[in-house]
């Protein structure tokens, strides 16, 4: 067992990888409590842009006793013809890359051995751990979501200890997708109309109090997209002079599915 154990752990990789495979939050606690397995934990971070993730989370990595790195989102709005594309460039990866191999140069010049935990499943890091582990002689461990992990990575790393998913009790999907067509006939859309989008981040609001987690109901409004209950169809958007994409409820097709009485 190495004696100090290092944890990087790249937020949005982990939280978007247990919401859309799974459809739960992270627990840091828990990722805490796997680092302890190797040693102690002597460096623990976590890298993200803060702003884009719920606000508890900061508390919660506060409690686990992990640092919470902030690395804002560059936004660029780029002019293409009569619309606008909006780039985001995330620079939360190359810090942690950073602050890594940081750490491993420091282990090695002391000629220490520790262990590295690596809270991700992208590919992009495989050099990151290849660099670490055959350069430096530092013990690496891919601590991925299931299903959302790079094989490359783990073949890189040469050890992984994937992270334990809850077993969640799957929920009334029919129930679900009520609640959201209610949601929708109800209204108003914040934005005079209704996306997809904006569809989800009103599911995903706990004030509405629809039914499931993150991924089922993202699952929801897909099968009634392809149910045909919303209907997406080009919007005259007046105010901003562009065509955007409108999503409608179709009430007759609602009712025929019996999610409207």
């Amino acid at each position: 067992m190495a004696d100090e154990v290092a944890v990087f752990i790249d937020v949005e990789n982990l939280r978007y990888g247990l919401l859309n495979h799974h459809g739960t939050e992270p627990d840091f606690q828990s990722i805490v409590v796997k680092a302890q397995k190797y040693g102690r934990p002597s460096v623990m971070r976590a890298y993200a842009d803060f702003s884009e993730h719920p606000t508890v989370m900061n508390r919660q990595l506060q409690v686990a006793g992990i640092e919470a790195i902030h690395i804002p989102v560059k936004r660029t709005v780029i002019p293409r013809g009569q619309t606008q594309v909006e780039r985001v460039k995330n620079a939360a990866d190359m810090v942690l890359a950073l602050d890594a191999l940081v750490e491993a140069y420091d282990a090695d010049s002391q000629g220490k051995k520790r262990t590295f935990l690596i809270v991700t499943g992208d590919r992009d890091y495989v050099r990151l751990v290849t660099q670490i582990r055959n350069r430096l002689g530092q013990t690496v461990v891919i601590v991925g979501v299931p299903g959302s992990v790079s094989s490359d990575l783990v073949a890189a790393a040469g050890n992984d200890d994937p992270i334990e998913v809850p077993r969640i009790p799957r929920v009334d999907m029919v129930a679900l997708k009520k609640a959201i067509v209610v949601m929708a006939k109800r209204g108003p859309a914040p934005l005079r109309y209704w996306s997809m989008r904006t569809i989800d981040e009103w599911c995903q609001d706990r004030r509405q109090a629809i039914l499931g987690n993150a991924k089922e109901r993202r699952d929801a409004i897909s099968a009634l997209k392809t149910e045909g209950v919303l209907l997406q169809q080009e919007y005259q958007d007046k105010k901003r002079n562009r065509v955007t994409t409108e999503t409608i409820l179709d009430e007759s097709k609602a009712k025929e599915l019996s999610y409207l009485p």
